[in-house]
């Protein structure tokens, strides 16, 4: 079954289901993560799917498509970021499953999940720390010198030393 995205799911419904969603949630939607970009408009392609793991965990999979306008940390100057991934997580798991599943969990509330929390709570973990073009010469003013040849010394101050030393 497909659908329209919406705000909220509730898991049992969706899970005997097996929903399958796809659609463009807002970034005006995801509050803390307008915090960390320069624009806030614009969509994210999302689809994700309700159901179970091989291991009969409740789970929820999907992908999104993020293209966002950010800060290079390096020139100070606005860039594109894209950040293209699949996600897994599973669904109000407890710890000793997130520990043998190796997997992160979300937790709902009151049997309901807040999908547009969860695919920015995605987006935000996968940010880079710092933010910077992969063109390492994007700042003119942190160019690096030329390699430049150690002087040559004319003048040793201990080449006297020398003939002093006499020979051996």
């Amino acid at each position: 079954m497909q659908g329209r995205l919406q705000q909220t799911y509730k898991v049992t419904r969706e899970l005997g289901n097996n929903a399958y969603f796809e659609g463009n949630m807002s970034l005006s939607q995801m509050a803390r993560l307008s915090e960390l970009v320069l624009a806030s408009e614009g969509v994210i392609p999302v689809t994700f799917e309700f159901g179970y793991n091989a291991f009969q965990h409740a789970s929820i999979k999907g992908h999104y498509e993020a293209h966002l306008n950010v800060e290079c940390q390096r020139c100070l100057e606005p860039m594109e970021l894209v950040i293209d991934q699949d996600f897994e997580l599973l669904i109000d798991a407890s710890e000793e499953d997130i520990q043998s599943f190796e997997l992160d969990s979300v937790y709902s509330t009151d049997g309901y999940l807040d999908m547009v929390e969860v695919i920015e709570d995605e987006l935000i973990l996968a940010l880079p720390i710092i933010m910077m073009h992969e063109n390492t010469n994007c700042n003119k003013y942190l160019q690096a010198a030329p390699d430049e040849e150690p002087p040559v010394e004319t003048n040793n101050p201990f080449a006297v030393l020398q003939s002093l030393k006499g020979t051996d």
